[in-house]
This record gives structure tokens, sequence and C-alpha cells, in this order.
């Protein structure tokens, strides 16, 4: 259970609905500002958040509508209702007690809903719903409408507004459904909260209650009325413009070269009164229209704007404009010489308020029609029937950049090709354009090929200066050569004096292959040494990729060996580099003998990249010359028994001293081994 303190909320909110309904129903008291509280509304309900309309501007007002069975005043106590009908009320005992200037707590249903956990708010709905209102009821005038301030409401009334409902066949209990009235807020209501009456018609399923016979309830929603801030175009609200264009009129016609004079009509079509109307001409065509040649053109005719701009502002300005009045904005225009005769649509911008006093203004645009005639620019040769390429103009399109992503392309990898293509004419729009790739061959074989297997894409249009970007994943063949190879973008598009334009432009892309490299042949004599002696290392070096390898030289660096390298050269693909080096022992081997070795090579940019290889070399302390004296050799070995005397005495001594050399290396490994190991024990 909650505390007794929401039970006084509860119980005090309820009082002081009922005080202010005393007060508005007495007259005695002047009215102030207030919220709505909405808490017992049983079918309509505040949106999320609370809607915000703006002084002398047209706003959609939304409201939720739905009963959960447990919320409000008149619960109908059934699963659903039928015949619902939802309207904003006209009735003036409710719009003309509406009103609050300024804001005030969150007491929506949104933010204190009822809650059926707490008992002492159960027990206050059930007194409600069984009648035991302790003559509340009676105060409010027995149907329960809210009580409120006095005031005026914040909505222009008109019988387009009185026409706006929304029926449902039935509202099922916790269906709830969003339903918008178009408004427009009068110019002369202050800021601040109001509360909105919106009627709710409806019956119940006649096997619930037999005589039924629907009811009409009101309740009240809230809203928030500001002063002017970004104004909303009505043509976004309703799709209807103020005003219609032209109607009357024949199409305005002129000859070139000269002055034409003409006049545009504009009807106000919108229901009401418009002020500071400003009928402004566009220096351009009608976004996305083009002018509609009624003769062949010369090409040096142009069919863009075709009046020269003299007057530094064409703006045609009217204070006040009524209901079905019609204005005319007049110009006088000087026409283009080099104009070709046709249709062409010129765009008006018309700014307007809805009060003399508002600070925004709307902002509409309107196109309408002239006529041109101008012989000098049409072609009257005599052979009309037969077609010169040179006659007729057409847009270029160009490669106005071009990347991959990565920025190297490697042979047998995927790639995505970026190009940017634009419309590099001044004046010309192209239209229904087709993208065609082909990539160059070697070998009689594709260089790129796109992913998905299609090279062909369009682009609906591009006006003058436009640009369009195009990604196309690609794949490079992966046995080609490491160069640039061409990629052809075949271009076929229309342009107004010219359908079925065919041109074609070129990128490279340079193709990069992966270095390989293997070593064969590898050759160390003798595989141990004294210091101070040396020992040949050979191998080969193989060039097995597709790029030659520049300036490869084999490099050998430890701690037991003098650094040396063997430079070999420059390798082509599929040719092998020798290396012929000695190593000369500088130091006894303290390790496992291990020598590295890194071959170092080049790009053809310079670039160096390293392939490292490894041989094993012992090198000992060397062994002193009196070594033989301490040893007892036998005077006659037997014939075989000796291989010292198959190969000499001087061959048994030398071979006796490198095996004598290399057991002093082990000895001394293993030594430093186990030293190292006790040491990790520790």
């Amino acid at each position: 259970m909650k505390t007794k303190g929401k039970v006084k909320k509860h119980i005090g909110k309820l009082l002081a609905a009922v005080l202010a309904a005393a007060l508005s129903f007495s007259g005695s008291f002047p009215s102030h500002a207030s919220y709505i509280n909405t808490n017992h509304n049983t079918f309509v309900h505040d949106v999320e958040d609370i809607q915000i309309g703006y002084i002398g501007q047209e706003m959609q007002f939304r409201v939720r509508v739905g009963y959960n069975g447990v919320n409000g005043l008149y619960g109908p106590g059934t699963e659903r209702i039928t015949d619902v009908i939802v309207r904003m009320s006209n009735d003036p005992n409710y719009i003309n007690r509406v009103t609050g200037t300024t804001k005030g707590e969150d007491i929506s249903d949104s933010k204190n809903p009822y809650d059926p956990d707490d008992e002492d708010e159960v027990e206050l709905y059930n007194a409600w719903k069984e009648g035991r209102r302790n003559g509340i009821a009676r105060m409010f005038g027995g149907s329960m409408t809210y009580p409120i301030d006095s005031g005026t409401y914040p909505f222009e009334i008109s019988s387009g507004q009185a026409a706006q409902e929304h029926r449902f066949a039935e509202l099922y209990k916790d269906q709830y459904e969003e339903v918008t009235f178009r408004v427009q807020v009068r110019a002369d209501v202050e800021e601040g909260y109001y509360g909105i009456p919106i009627s709710v018609y409806y019956n119940v399923p006649p096997n619930f209650y037999p005589d039924y016979q629907g009811q009409m309830k009101v309740e009240y929603v809230n809203v928030y009325i500001s002063k002017s801030e970004d104004v909303v175009m009505p043509g976004e609200l309703t799709g209807d413009l103020a005003f219609a264009i032209g109607e009357g009129q024949m199409t305005p016609a002129g000859a070139a070269p000269g002055i034409m004079e003409y006049g545009v009509n504009f009807r106000n079509q919108s229901g009401k009164a418009l002020y500071d109307v400003i009928v402004h001409i566009n220096p351009a065509l009608g976004e996305g229209m083009k002018a509609q040649l009624t003769h062949r053109a010369k090409p040096e005719a142009v069919d863009g704007f075709p009046f020269h701009i003299n007057e530094s502002n064409y703006d045609r300005v009217f204070a006040a404009v009524q209901p079905e009045e019609v204005i005319t904005a007049p110009y006088s225009m000087a026409i283009m010489s080099n104009i070709a005769s046709g249709f062409y649509p010129l765009s008006y911008t018309v700014s307007y308020k809805l009060s003399p006093e508002a600070s925004a203004s709307y902002k509409e645009d309107y196109v309408s029609f002239i006529r041109i005639s101008n012989p000098s620019m049409e072609d009257n040769s005599s052979n009309l029937g037969e077609f010169n390429v040179n006659d007729r103009t057409k847009a270029r399109l160009i490669v106005d950049g071009f990347h991959t992503e990565p920025a190297q392309v490697f042979a047998g990898q995927r790639f995505l090709l970026v190009l940017t293509m634009k419309n590099a004419s001044d004046n010309i729009a192209a239209s229904n354009i087709l993208f065609s790739l082909e990539s160059e061959k070697a070998d009689n074989s594709t260089v790129f090929s796109t992913e998905s297997g299609a090279n062909s894409f369009v682009v609906n249009s591009l006006r003058a200066g436009e640009s369009a970007e195009l990604r196309i994943p690609m794949e490079a063949a992966p046995g080609v050569d490491p160069r640039s190879y061409a990629v052809t973008i075949h271009e076929k598009y229309d342009s107004p004096d010219f359908k079925n334009a065919e041109e074609k432009v070129t990128v490279d892309i340079p193709v990069y292959q992966v270095a390989r490299m293997s070593v064969s042949n590898f050759e160390l004599t003798p595989e141990a040494i004294e210091v101070g002696r040396e020992a040949n290392v050979m191998f080969g070096i193989n060039n097995t990729g597709k790029v030659t390898l520049y300036n490869v030289e084999a490099i050998f660096e430890a701690e037991s060996i003098r650094k040396t390298s063997s430079y070999v050269g420059n390798l082509k693909p599929g040719e092998t580099g020798n290396v012929d080096v000695m190593l000369t022992g500088v130091a006894p081997t303290a390790d496992d003998g291990t020598i590295p070795i890194r071959i170092r090579y080049e790009d053809v940019n310079g670039n160096e990249s390293f392939h490292d290889q490894e041989c094993t070399l012992y090198v000992s302390e060397p062994v002193p010359d009196d070594f033989m004296d301490g040893l007892d050799m036998p005077e006659e070995p037997a014939p075989e028994a000796s291989p010292l005397r198959k190969w000499g005495p001087a061959a048994g001594i030398g071979g006796m001293a490198v095996i004598l050399a290399v057991s002093a290396v082990l000895r001394h490994h293993r030594r430093k081994k186990r030293q190292k190991e006790l040491e990790d024990e520790q």
C-alpha cells in the first residue's frame, strides 16, 4: 500500500477541482491561468509530449482516443464501444470557458496515471463508479464537465473545422488511436496553456445495455500556444497552396529581340485574408523543368531563363489580399537575343503573413509558362531531314575524379572503384544516363571484372554542373603483369537537343604484384671453425614472382662472425642469383650456432623489403699447437684399425682437432644452458 500522502494528494486535486468549478459557475472571482487536469479523462488523452501551436499559424492538433476500462469518470464497463465519432467541440458552453496563459505543473494522465495497486486510489475510483459522489456530480451540472477557467478559445472557429471528424466502428478496451485535426491558431491570443474540448459520441454493444441510446461526452486535452518560431509552409500540412496562378489568362507571348510586357494573376484560394504578400520572380527556370522548344534551334541558341536581368528587385508587393481576390504581378522584361523559340516555365516565390502583426511569413513556389518567338534562332536550312551531329548541342559528361579502396590494387584481390561523374556543361542537362564499363585485356583475358557480373549503371539525370558518384566492387585478375590498365566508361544519354548521345572516357588503374622469392642449393663448408678461420656459404636466390627484384643483397650478421654481405643485383621474374661468401669466425659460439641471413631487395620505386633465412655454424677457440703432445698415440697401429693411418698423420691430427673443437663448443653450450635453467628455477 502506498502512503497516505498520495491519498491526500488525490483528494486535494478533487477538492481543488470542485472549488474551481464553484468559482467558475459563480462568476464572482476573476479568471486566472491554468493547466487542464486530464487524469480523470475516459476517452480523450494528451499525446506523449505537450503540443505547441504558434500564434497566427496553422497547426496539426493531435489527440489519443481510447479507454482502458479503469481510468476516467465515464467508464462504460464493457470490453468495447461502438459507433465512435470524435470531433472538435463547437459548443459555446465549452469553448468560451477554456483558457490558460501561464505554464503550470504537468498533471496530465501520462505523467500521473491511475494506479490499480494503490488501494486508496481504487477506493476513490469505485466511489465515482458506484455513483456515491457526495453531491459533486450536481455541482458539475450533472454531465460531469470539468471545472475550468473562463477565457478565450485559441483556434479560429469555422464550418470547415466542424466538418472534421474521425469515426471508428468499434474501439476495444486498451485500444488507442491517434487522430489529427487541422486548425488555425488565432492571431490575437496570448501565449500559454489552453484546454481544448473534444466531443466523443459512442454506443455500447446492445446485449450489454439493451435500452442504451448512445452517449456524447466532452473531455479536454492540452495545448500550449507560443509566440511565432520557424514557420511551417501550409502546403506541408494540407497539400494545398494559398493561391491559384494564371486563372482566366492566355499564355503570355513575346518576340525576340524586344521588350515583353505581361502580368501573372494570383487568386487567393486560402479562404482567409493574407497580408504583406510579396511575389518574387526567380531568375531561373522552374526546378527540374526545361523549356519546350517549338522549332529546331540553331546550335548557338540557348533555352535557359529568357530575359535579361536589368532591375535589382523584381518583387511585387501587396499589403493585403482578401479571400477570392485576384491580384496581378506586372512585368516588363527584355528578351535575350539568342533565346530559342519555345515555351518557358518561369518560377515565382510568393510569401505572405496570416495576420498584419505576424513576425514570420509563409513561402510557396509557383510555376507558369510564357511563349517566346525568335525566328533568328531557328534553323531553316533546306536539308532538315538529314541529321548532322554538329547541329546539335549535348551535355559533356566527364570523370571529375576517381580512387580505389584500398589505394593500391594487387593482382588477384578485390577492390572498390569509386567514380565521380560530372556534367561539365554550363547550361545543358543530361537525362536517362547509362554508364557501361569495359576493361582492358591482357593475354586475351579481362583484367578487371565486376563483383556482381554487371557492368552497366544508370543515373536518372544530371543538371549542368551536377555530379554523381558510382561505387563499383571489382576484382583484378591474378596473373597480370604489374602496370596500369585502362577502364573505359561508355556513356549513352539524352540532352534536350540530342537524343541517345554517345561518348566514352577512360581511367587508368595501376595493378601491383606481390614480390615472391625462394632460396635453393644451400651449402656451408665447413660447419664448424675456429676463431680466425673461415667457412664458405653458397646458395641461390630464385625470383618466383611477377615483379623484378632490384638491388638484391644477402647480409650475414651474428656475434660469432664478422658482419659481411654479398651483392647479387637485379633479378627479373624467373631468374636466379647466386650467393658465394666467406664467413670469418671472431668469437666462440655462445648459442646454438644459428647465423641469421637477411636478404634485402627493392621494388621499382625504391621501397625496401626483406626475406629472412638462417644457417648453422659453430665457432670454437683455437686449438694450441702443443695440443697433440699430451696424447699417447700408438706407434704402429694396425693397417685398418685407425682412420688416421688411412689419411696420413696430418689429416688424423687435424680431424681430431676439429672433433675436439666441436665437442668443446657443445660442452660450452650445454654448460650455459644448464646454468640458465638453474637461474630460472631460483
